[in-house]
């Protein structure tokens, strides 16, 4: 009885182990979506929007299909002219479903 016990903690902790490793994941792409989209276009966003499209989108890794659409689709918005506090794009996750994901721009200071 208390080997199952154990054996059902330690599920438990590998599991949550998983968990924590394929948020780092989405939290790494995030910051690198961010990055590539102010060096590539000039375009700010805030860290909480970019967290939000990384996981409505699926980013897990750095190269990726929706990475790539996603920041063609900021800065299409931004050559356009959108200069305002919000953008709103469209482009296919990892599945290939379009979603629809709001970004932020981020104020002076959270550069």
């Amino acid at each position: 009885m208390k080997l199952r016990i154990l054996g059902a903690f330690a599920l438990v902790l590998v599991a949550a182990t998983g968990h924590a490793q394929a948020d780092d994941r989405t939290a790494a792409s995030a910051i690198f979506f961010r990055d590539v989209t102010k060096s590539t276009c000039g375009f700010k966003m805030t860290p909480e929007s970019a967290l939000k499209a990384a996981t409505t989108l699926g980013m897990s890794g750095l190269i990726s299909e929706p990475l790539f659409s996603a920041v063609s689709a900021i800065c299409g918005e931004v050559k356009k002219g959108n200069k305002s506090k919000t953008i709103e794009i469209q482009v296919p996750d990892n599945r290939k479903v379009l979603r629809k994901v709001m970004i932020e721009r981020a104020k002076w200071w959270q550069a």
